[in-house]
């Protein structure tokens, strides 16, 4: 693991140094725009590197796609978040709700994805080694898309609102169960249904770690909103000050509520 842990802080430095980089020299709107259309697409061919390679050196593209099926269906949050960037990136006007939400999901969610991936990476854990390509190229990919993640913040794209980041998230926690859902139906439809519980989109039929069998998606929600309500909380404490907070607001319209029902019912 120490390999592991010294390989993505490599990783990680040089997307610190790619971001600063392009803090500098990317001023004008055009080469943003650019910039979130280029990046995504970099984590994309990473992605789908293995499979290109086995589809125009070796013909084996198709028996490689069987047997990674995350190239067809967005499986797990980070493959959800890329695709995500990338329609962020071709969005002409980054202030519609939409593109807020989706800046949203991608920066708090991809954030989460993307250091998982790097630092507790599947394929590294079954197969410790950095020169399998395929181990390699899935540690580098979740890199890419961490670059993605950070764009948002770099730019000043990201904005802190309590109830608009909360709301934004159970959106986005409802929409990642039903694509987990519609996954797991397609996989039971069109090849089994033990290929649906071993695929395990979203961790909706089974938990991923051994001798925690509740920890499944509903429960793994609640534990993230959980986690999010407290981060936006220290947001607002930090960014509002004391009388103008979340809980101060809903404090100031739960004693209007009482203080209406009072006068109703004199």
């Amino acid at each position: 693991m120490g390999t592991l842990i010294i390989f993505n802080f490599i990783l990680i430095l040089i997307v610190v140094a790619c971001l600063a980089a392009v803090k500098k020299l990317a001023k004008s709107e055009g080469a943003k725009r650019v910039l979130f259309i280029v990046a995504p697409l970099v984590t994309i061919v990473f992605h789908y590197s293995t499979f290109l390679y086995y589809s125009v050196f070796t013909g084996a593209g198709i028996e490689y796609l069987r047997e990674t099926p995350n190239l067809l269906l967005p499986i797990y949050p980070c493959n959800v978040v890329m695709w995500c960037a990338l329609i962020y990136g071709l969005m002409p006007k980054k202030e519609s709700r939409f593109a807020v939400l989706l800046s949203d999901y991608i920066f708090w969610f991809g954030i989460a994805s993307t250091l998982v991936g790097m630092f507790a990476n599947v394929d590294f854990i079954m197969n410790p080694t950095l020169s399998d390509y395929e181990v390699t190229k899935s540690i580098i990919a979740h890199a890419t898309l961490l670059f993605n993640v950070l764009l948002i913040p770099v730019f000043g794209l990201l904005r802190t609102d309590f109830f608009r980041n909360m709301r934004n998230m159970v959106i986005c926690v409802l929409g990642m169960y039903v694509i987990g859902l519609y996954c797991n139906l397609i996989f039971r439809a069109l090849v089994s249904e033990e290929k649906a519980y071993d695929e395990n989109s979203m961790f909706i039929i089974h938990s991923p770690f051994e001798g925690v069998p509740f920890l499944r998606y509903p429960i793994i929600a609640l534990m993230g909103l959980a986690i999010y309500l407290i981060i936006f909380t220290i947001c607002d404490i930090i960014k509002n000050p004391c009388g103008s907070r979340w809980y101060n607001r809903v404090l100031s319209t739960l004693k209007k509520t009482q203080s209406n029902d009072l006068e109703d019912n004199l």
